[in-house]
């Protein structure tokens, strides 16, 4: 788990079947979404179809009667509104409340055609309560829904259920107290089935999360790791700027005589400075936009999406000063100061010529953090990705720390074709 991810509750909160962080709870259903929009969909073109089949009970049992014909309307009704949920949810699949709305809204106006219908068929009262037993079983199971929906909706329907039967006196006291205990019974059997699938669905999600979190970020930093660029991170930026013509931008950033600091004062002030480097990339940068890959060594990488030149070079200079002016605290009391380098590569808005590949990009911005180097380090310097960037990224050689971390960024990304391919490979020689 990175450092990022230490205020999320990762907890299970059983009596609401959710996890107790709703940023969390939110993480998880839209992860689930499309699933549970292809179950929702189904389900509602089951019930409208159940609706409207079971008119046939209303002529059998009233005849052609002004009351059998209002009957049919009204399951006429919900099959509409099944029909309403399904466009609904199929126009708006990225919506959670039309989701819930949706399945809510199905459920509440067909328990309330149901008791209209139980209402004029009190004749039929056994296969009525074995139908509201299918129906609530459908309310816990069937439709995906909010748990504590699903509970209010299966005891509410339940409990006026009761109510119309003691109204309308069909069952002696005891006949509706044992009625009266089977619902409650098979409404607890329901809570139990549904709390069950949900909360096992959360310490799925659950532990799948946490394993990519321990796959993909670097345990000493809590930063991403060069894996996560070879799944396409930076690419696919690249290929969104292409696409829309937005802006992108890059930075490379390196601690400045960082084997110094090891060497006189050991490894572990060497994390330290490094985790404090880290926190300060991470507390500086947009939480969801940007991301920053520990690249290699003391070497990271920092994307960021819909950023100009301008904007990228006011963050590195924002993030230099303040490093350069804070001292990481050392076990014994010791203050160790750092500097850090910083080498942009930004892709404009509407840009006609921008990089073919991660690897590319990232040479430009090598070649701007290696010209800081050579001035005497501790500086910010940018570049605009072009045609003529890539070459002069081409024409000076990379830092000593970034020849590993060209190399395998974009590993089965290879720019194999194209100058700027051929910029890259001679870059790197």
């Amino acid at each position: 788990m990175s450092p990022s991810d230490s205020s999320i509750s990762f907890a299970i909160d059983r009596r609401r079947a959710e996890f107790a962080d709703p940023a969390f709870e939110d993480r998880f259903i839209r992860h689930f979404l499309p699933l549970r929009n292809a179950q929702l969909k189904g389900s509602l073109l089951f019930a409208a179809g159940f609706y409207i089949v079971f008119g046939v009970t209303d002529i059998t049992t009233l005849g052609f009667t002004a009351i059998a014909w209002v009957l049919i309307a009204l399951r006429v009704l919900v099959a509409l509104v099944a029909l309403g949920g399904y466009c609904a949810v199929d126009r708006h699949p990225d919506s959670v409340p039309v989701s819930i709305l949706a399945s809510s809204g199905l459920l509440v106006v067909a328990m309330g055609v149901f008791m209209v219908v139980c209402w004029f068929q009190p004749g039929t009262l056994a296969w009525n309560v074995m139908s509201l037993a299918l129906i609530v079983m459908a309310v816990y199971v069937t439709f995906p829904n909010r748990f504590l929906y699903a509970v209010a909706i299966g005891i509410g329907s339940s409990a006026a259920f009761s109510a119309m039967l003691w109204v309308q006196g069909l069952l002696k006291p005891d006949d509706l107290l044992t009625l009266a205990l089977l619902l409650v019974m098979g409404n607890a059997l329901g809570c139990i089935a549904a709390s069950r699938c949900q909360v096992a669905q959360r310490e799925q999600f659950r532990s799948s999360y946490l394993l990519h979190q321990l796959a993909d970020r670097d345990p000493l930093t809590g930063c991403y790791n060069r894996r996560v660029l070879q799944k396409g991170l930076l690419e696919a930026e690249l290929a969104r700027s292409r696409r829309h013509g937005t802006a992108v931008a890059v930075i490379l950033c390196d601690i400045d005589h960082f084997k110094r600091i090891n060497d006189e004062h050991g490894h572990a002030a060497g994390d330290r400075i490094l985790a404090d480097f880290a926190g300060l990339l991470r507390a500086m940068t947009r939480d969801g936009a940007d991301s920053v890959v520990r690249y290699g060594g003391e070497e990271f990488l920092v994307v960021l999406p819909g950023t100009e030149l301008d904007g990228a070079r006011a963050l590195a200079e924002r993030i230099r000063r303040a490093f350069a002016g804070q001292a990481a605290s050392m076990d014994d009391g010791t203050k160790v100061f750092a500097t850090a380098s910083f080498g942009i590569a930004a892709v404009p808005a509407r840009h006609a010529d921008v990089p073919a590949t991660c690897e590319a990009l990232i040479a430009i911005a090598d070649a701007q953090l290696y010209a800081v180097k050579r001035g005497g380090r501790n500086g910010v310097q940018g570049s605009i990705a072009s045609g003529t960037s890539i070459r002069a990224a081409a024409a000076v050689p990379p830092s000593p720390a970034s020849r590993t971390g060209l190399h395998g960024a974009c590993r089965g990304r290879r720019a194999s074709a194209g100058p700027a391919g051929a910029a890259f490979r001679r870059a790197r020689r």
